[in-house]
């Protein structure tokens, strides 16, 4: 059963009017300075770059040789496709929705489509207000500003927890101890900064290429759950994709791009509650938030330009475990390899509305905690 059922509480995961009214200002640049400078800190300690240029080849053409190595009839193109090919690329492209729908019977996937878009249309859309494709400004504030806190968190500082701290508040967000103590530790870096020598980026161009080719092939075997990369498994899926090139594309009363921004508002709203608490869109939650806002705004924290040059080197880097599994799977997959990388696979017509789909049946899942599809016994939708 693939229905959105009628039996879940939709009201908490929809976005209201009430965002088209907010009155929030945007995150102040402080705590993205912050956050750039605690990146920077990380990265010079670690020195992935460093690291991946000791761990890779030097040739730019590793990769090439080491599949025609294995597939030697078959000819590569001059410049690799990424992520294995656009087979395993549509594949993980699609993993998603596969898990949900089954792409590998069309009579199947219909009646699946049918049941899904009528229980969209009558148990979510028609209890969601309107819905435009362009957030307010003062909602798109609120969610960048959740996305920011919420990766200083990550670094172990948590903006509120510094305000409150500072103004010597009773703690409502927890011990400020280690989100003081890393505000400490990182503005005593950013001190040092202007008078440091920075290193030079030390992963030359070619092998940075290669870790990105190679950290994307990983990626997309992880999102197909790693399955044994066979000349079977392309062919298989070369069927199936093939199959799905003429599946009719369904009809709905709501266009494709309305259901886009609503998952991305949906998936905002989930992000702006995990950093804010269920109360963000309340008054008493947005004077707090600006609040946090107004406090970081009144500190110097600058982030000198050669400083930022160095860091958008780094964020260039990709995972070293996804390079290492990429690695791994092109010295034992190349016939595979050769199979996707040499085959046009234009996306079916279908994918985007697939994708659409399965996109807001994942946000429903995380905000709800339960499977929307199905969830009940007593489905009127069902062809």
């Amino acid at each position: 059963m693939v229905c959105f059922c009628k039996d879940l509480d939709l009201v908490s995961a929809l976005p209201s009017p009430q965002r088209d009214s907010l009155r929030m200002d945007a995150p102040p640049p402080q705590l993205a300075n912050m956050l750039k400078l605690m990146k920077l800190n990380v990265n010079l300690s670690a020195r992935t770059d460093l690291n991946l240029a000791e761990m890779l080849p030097t040739d730019q053409n590793w990769l090439t040789a080491n599949i025609v190595a294995q597939a030697p009839n078959g000819t590569l193109p001059a410049v690799l496709p990424p992520r294995g090919g656009p087979v395993l690329a549509l594949a993980a492209r699609l993993a998603i929705p596969a898990a949900i729908f089954p792409l590998d019977d069309l009579e199947a996937l219909k009646n699946a489509l049918t049941e899904a878009i009528l229980s969209l249309e009558e148990n979510v859309m028609a209890k969601t207000h309107s819905i435009s494709q362009m957030p307010s400004p003062a909602y798109s504030n609120l969610a960048m500003g959740a996305h920011m806190t919420l990766a200083l968190r990550t670094q172990g500082l948590c903006p509120f927890e510094v305000m409150e701290a500072e103004l010597g508040e009773a703690m409502t967000m927890g011990d400020s101890g280690t989100s003081v103590s890393r505000q400490s530790a990182t503005l005593q870096f950013a001190t040092r900064l202007p008078k440091m020598r920075l290193p030079a980026f030390g992963l030359p161009l070619p092998q940075l290429k290669l870790a990105t080719q190679l950290a994307g092939l990983a990626t997309t075997t992880a999102a197909l759950n790693k399955p044994p990369l066979t000349p079977a498994f392309i062919d298989q899926l070369k069927r199936q994709f093939a199959a799905l090139q003429n599946f009719p594309v369904p009809r709905m009363k709501t266009p494709l791009s309305l259901l886009m921004a609503l998952a991305a508002q949906m998936a905002d709203l989930d992000v702006i509650h995990e950093a804010f608490g269920e109360d963000a869109l309340t008054p008493s939650g947005l004077a707090r938030i600006n609040a946090m806002y107004s406090h970081w705004s009144k500190k110097r924290i600058p982030f000198p330009l050669p400083a930022a040059d160095l860091l958008s080197q780094f964020e260039l880097l990709p995972d070293v475990h996804d390079v290492i599994a990429g690695g791994q799977t092109a010295n034992a997959a190349g016939l595979a390899l050769m199979s996707s990388m040499t085959t046009l696979m234009p996306p079916p017509p279908i994918t985007p509305f697939l994708e659409v789909i399965a996109a807001l049946g994942s946000v429903l899942t995380k905000v709800m905690g339960q499977q929307p599809f199905g969830a009940c016994s007593a489905c009127d939708f069902a062809p």
